[in-house]
């Protein structure tokens, strides 16, 4: 490249370019503090995609506060961003409330701001433990925006504002974080210790184990030849060779840290510390010792290495020759349980691996169990049949249904004292008795909507004690019905009830439309007969549940773990702009973008002396 006919930064090769001082990078100077590259790379690709389950890794580092949802990628999403990082604070319902969790995205432990000046020249972002985190490729997706492996080498060029006290990771690339499902976490998963697993979009349980068939070494019948096994693959394996930073230690000296192929930590810090303070440009270069002829081996061939290069200024601060060579990898998952997370890039901080990951655990619902009856005139209503036939059409309005009294009755049931079998302790139940009316189907509904997630089972439970409440000449039936206007539903499994002596249980199993998210369902009790329910006589009911896996929390086992450990660091100083080039600069090409960068923003006082010869040490 004739430099001498450049008047400007390169553009060759140009494949990520944020500058926070143009309005298109930083749109409308916006409060959400985000930013867009002005250039894309000349193979970056993209599809229309509805990633249905980005919510399972992108709640982690508060991209979405929706666990259960997803976002939509288009044809023409191919330039890349990056966002602030942040957390979700969850607030569970407790057995009580069926409501859903409660979830409120906050950055008050990852604080940045934006400091603009008229003229834009001066804008940056001011970190002080906070940072942006996007992800350039979809593993198995047609979604890349910069390659995870590059032949020819790679530029990473980023203008910061540093302070007499800046310190920490200004930029990370690879794996953001350990794989959170590996190893599973028992609430999520039907090959864990539970037997209701939540799935994804593509049907697959919330793990990284993989099913395999063997033939069994002896078997009846043909027909029964085959076991299924379960293995799992070790977590270390996902990041190893697959993260590497960036940054200035307490002293202001250039750092690099990266994870290699046996799972260590290898870090070494430059002999020669940065006294700048203000904008300073700081460009690494890697420089592959060889090159790949068939460029579609790249994926293939061996790790190659090559001369690390750090520039300040555009001049050369600190070379490490036959460095590893870094580049990207997916992991050994499901592809929509890794969204975003190999393939990320942080810019003004490293991570904080899963130290703000959430999983999915099982929590049951209360919605009749012992309570008074001031309680049950609250929170039962009773009504007709809801649901809609080709032959029947639900009453509309006040649907309230005369016939039927609802209490609590503390005398008729009682259960013996373990610790004194002489003692009987009462237990207050649901009394239901018929007061007159023709209506032949009653339906006692809670009254509360219950928020559910599609992709799951839903478990509910109650047990039903007929005191000849119904007619012995009719044929009685008594069941859980889950309905909804929103949602098709689906049951998996039904127990009604059934005629004979002492307490019956009653129990459905059902799921909402897989894919479709929060819901809100009413649950209730169906009660009809063919002829007429016996007057002040009673139906009892007790211990009227439900279970689900909808709740969130922290899997303890995930806390601190490498990635955490040693790459959760936030930049203390300034971002202005990044460039990211998919070869690597010669020494004269990394001095001249750093002149024109000092040329064409005189406001920055970046020194930059473009004559002399480059020194390596």
């Amino acid at each position: 490249m004739n430099l001498n006919c450049l008047s400007n930064i390169i553009t060759d090769n140009l494949a990520i370019h944020i500058d926070l001082t143009n309005i298109n990078s930083w749109i409308n100077f916006n409060t959400g503090l985000t930013a867009f590259s002005l250039t894309k790379w000349n193979n970056a690709i993209s599809d229309n995609i509805t990633l249905i389950d980005f919510g399972l890794t992108g709640f982690d580092n508060g991209r979405t506060n929706l666990m259960w949802s997803g976002i939509t990628i288009t044809l023409n999403d191919t330039k890349f961003s990056m966002h602030r990082i942040g957390y979700n604070n969850v607030l569970n319902p407790t057995t009580g409330q069926t409501s859903g969790s409660t979830i409120t995205t906050q950055f008050d432990l990852y604080p940045m701001s934006a400091t603009s000046a008229t003229g834009g020249s001066l804008n940056y972002f001011d970190l002080n433990g906070g940072y942006l985190q996007g992800f350039f490729k979809l593993n198995e997706y047609n979604y890349e925006l910069f390659p995870a492996r590059y032949n020819n080498g790679i530029t990473i060029e980023t203008l910061l504002y540093l302070y007499s006290n800046s310190y920490g990771i200004f930029y990370m690339m690879g794996a953001r974080a350990e794989d959170k499902y590996n190893s599973y976490f028992s609430g999520e998963t039907i090959t864990g210790i539970t037997t209701t697993g939540i799935t994804t979009s593509l049907d697959n349980y919330l793990n990284a184990i993989v099913e395999t068939e063997t033939i069994k070494n002896s078997f009846g019948s043909y027909e029964n030849r085959m076991e299924t096994t379960y293995t799992e693959s070790n977590p270390i394996n996902n990041i190893t060779n697959n993260a590497i930073a960036f940054g200035l230690d307490t002293e202001k000296k250039l750092y690099y840290k990266y994870i290699n192929n046996d799972g260590s930590i290898i870090t070494n810090t430059s002999p020669v510390a940065i006294n700048n303070t203000g904008f300073t440009i700081i460009t690494i270069t890697f420089t592959p010792n060889n090159f790949i002829d068939d460029p579609d081996l790249i994926e293939c061939a061996v790790q190659r290495t090559g001369k690390l290069i750090f520039y300040v200024n555009g001049r050369a601060n600190w070379i490490i020759k036959e460095f590893p060579e870094f580049y990207f990898k997916e992991f050994t998952n499901d592809k929509e349980k890794q969204i975003g997370v190999p393939y990320s890039i942080s810019w003004g901080g490293g991570s904080f691996g899963l130290k703000h990951s959430w999983h999915y655990d099982y929590q049951t619902y209360g919605l009749y169990n012992s309570q008074d009856t001031t309680y049950i005139n609250d929170n039962f209503f009773v009504e007709a049949d809801p649901i809609q036939t080709e032959c029947y059409i639900p009453p509309t309005g006040n649907t309230y249904l005369e016939g039927l009294s609802l209490s609590a009755d503390t005398t008729t049931f009682a259960i013996i004292d373990e610790c004194n079998p002489e003692t009987e302790i009462p237990i207050t139940v649901m009394r239901i008795e018929h007061t007159g009316n023709t209506a032949t189907t009653y339906f006692i509904k809670f009254n509360q909507p219950v928020s559910v997630l599609s992709n799951r089972n839903y478990i509910v439970d109650l047990s039903l004690y007929n005191d000849n409440f119904f007619n012995r000449n009719s044929i009685n039936n008594a069941y859980i019905l889950v309905y909804s206007n929103t949602v098709d539903i689906s049951i998996i499994e039904s127990i009604n009830y059934t005629m004979g002596s002492g307490w019956k249980p009653l129990k459905c199993v059902f799921r909402t439309e897989d894919n479709s998210g929060q819901h809100f369902v009413n649950i209730g009790i169906l009660i009809e007969t063919t002829s007429s329910f016996n007057l002040n006589t009673p139906l009892f009911i007790k211990d009227f549940i439900y279970t689900a896996p909808d709740i969130l929390v922290q899997d303890q086992r995930k806390n601190d773990l490498l990635i955490e450990q040693n790459f959760n660091s936030g930049f203390i100083g300034g971002i202005q702009k990044l460039r990211i080039y998919d070869r690597a600069f010669t020494s004269p090409e990394v001095l001249h973008n750093a002149y024109w960068e000092a040329n064409n923003n005189p406001d920055l006082n970046l020194i930059v002396n473009k004559g002399g010869r480059i020194i390596y040490r």
